[in-house]
């Protein structure tokens, strides 16, 4: 959110923007789409029901990069037997095409080189391998993915990028989240042959903390501490440890011995965050973009209409919008004590997502209802129940409801998921 000019403590103050502009996402380093034939390099040649690699000579493949660049680690397939492309259906936000599927029971995953710290990773100058990216100074990162567990009982490691960045199912049968090497519950019980999207992201240093999103919603933070330099590989359906041969204790790749997945899962993309573009290089850096919840995030991405107002997303800025906004007047979202927007948020009014809502989000709506040719909200519709605001908010307040403040720039959010929502590198 843009900062608050105040003209004086007792006169009207003025917003200069209530919703920050998403003009740079985060960049894509990997998006594994964990069946389809990448856009560069060898094809995938996956069919349904194909043991992983099966049409490949190198595993399932990455599709953001340069060839013969160290841009494109392949993750490779591992079990008592292998596992398998799966066709996609049922997926929420209409995906298709093949995802990979694991049998737990036949100790089955895919590995390969883990993003953790960008700027040791496998693509950046100067890691632990030969890149040729600077990410020297990107801290910033995060994934998504689809996912169908099988089973709900844990312990089962379904996505683990190292041991510092992980989703898993623990053995209460809830999602949890791994950062730092530390487990966060989700709360959110584990529906055997259902469809969830899971983002985990640490958008803006160790303060903001690691956050999960299932379904667009927030169900956990961790921000104790910064993550660490971990060169254990990214596994998909096991656990993780050991190393890539390049730390201080060169033992090699340890995992894939417990916490067997069992399910499918689909499109994993990892991405970047910050602005190194002072960092001449050589190569030089660049800015890789600030993290956007309402267009990054997949879910939120299709969910959201993009239409001002329209707080229960069906399209249309109604009197049920209104009367939703009203509801949730002064409604605050805050998982494990951090305030935090995500859909559920949304659904309560917080239109600029920053986890409340509040006279910013009022500002918005009632610029909405205008350009509707809607009644504008009033102060007797948001004073029923609530609490009365403190003096400076109630000038604002008053400023607002009588029409008096900027007319606010919209955010686009797109209605539909696609990889074009990263920007490659």
């Amino acid at each position: 959110m843009n900062l608050l000019h105040w003209t004086s403590r007792v006169t009207l103050i003025v917003m200069v923007g209530a919703l920050a502009e998403y003009t740079s996402a985060s960049t894509n380093d990997r998006f594994y789409q964990l069946g389809e034939d990448p856009p560069v390099g060898p094809a995938e040649n996956a069919s349904n029901g194909a043991p992983v690699a099966s049409g490949n000579s190198f595993g399932t493949l990455d599709s953001v990069g340069q060839t013969g660049m160290d841009q494109l680690p392949p993750l490779i397939p591992k079990g008592i037997t292998l596992p398998v492309y799966r066709t996609i259906s049922g997926r929420p936000d209409g995906g298709t095409g093949l995802g990979i599927e694991f049998n737990g029971a036949q100790q089955q995953y895919v590995h390969g080189q883990s993003l953790n710290w960008p700027q040791e990773s496998l693509s950046a100058v100067g890691g632990n391998f030969i890149g040729t990216i600077n990410y020297d100074g990107i801290d910033d990162r995060g994934m998504q993915f689809w996912v169908k567990p099988g089973s709900a009982v844990g312990p089962q490691s379904i996505v683990m990028d190292s041991n510092q960045h992980g989703v898993r199912i623990n053995t209460s049968g809830n999602f949890s989240m791994r950062y730092d090497g530390r487990d966060t519950d989700s709360g959110l019980t584990v529906t055997p042959g259902s469809w969830y999207h899971i983002m985990v992201v640490r958008p803006n240093g160790p303060a903001s903390g690691s956050r999960m999103f299932i379904d667009g919603v927030a169900v956990a933070i961790d921000n104790l501490s910064d993550y660490a330099s971990d060169s254990s590989n990214l596994v998909l359906g096991a656990n993780t440890g050991g190393d890539d041969g390049f730390g201080d204790s060169p033992v090699g790749f340890t995992g894939g011995t417990a916490e067997f997945f069992t399910g499918i899962i689909d499109d994993l993309s990892m991405f970047v965050i910050g602005d190194n573009s002072s960092n001449e290089g050589p190569p030089a850096g660049q800015n890789w973009g600030a993290f956007d919840f309402a267009t990054e995030n997949s879910y939120a991405a299709f969910a959201l209409t993009g239409v001002a107002g329209d707080i229960d997303n069906n399209g249309l800025l109604e009197p049920d919008d209104v009367s939703d906004f009203i509801d949730g007047w002064r409604y605050e979202k805050r998982v494990n004590g951090v305030r935090i927007g995500d859909l559920e948020s949304y659904s309560k009014g917080d239109l600029n997502l920053d986890g409340i809502t509040n006279i910013f989000d009022l500002n918005m709506m009632q610029a909405a209802l205008r350009d509707q040719g809607m009644a504008a909200i009033t102060a007797a519709q948001l004073a029923g129940g609530t609490t009365v605001p403190e003096p400076s908010t109630l000038a604002l307040l008053l400023a607002v409801l009588s029409g008096a403040y900027l007319q606010q720039s919209r955010h686009r959010r797109s209605t539909q998921y696609s990889p074009s929502y990263y920007n490659a590198k």
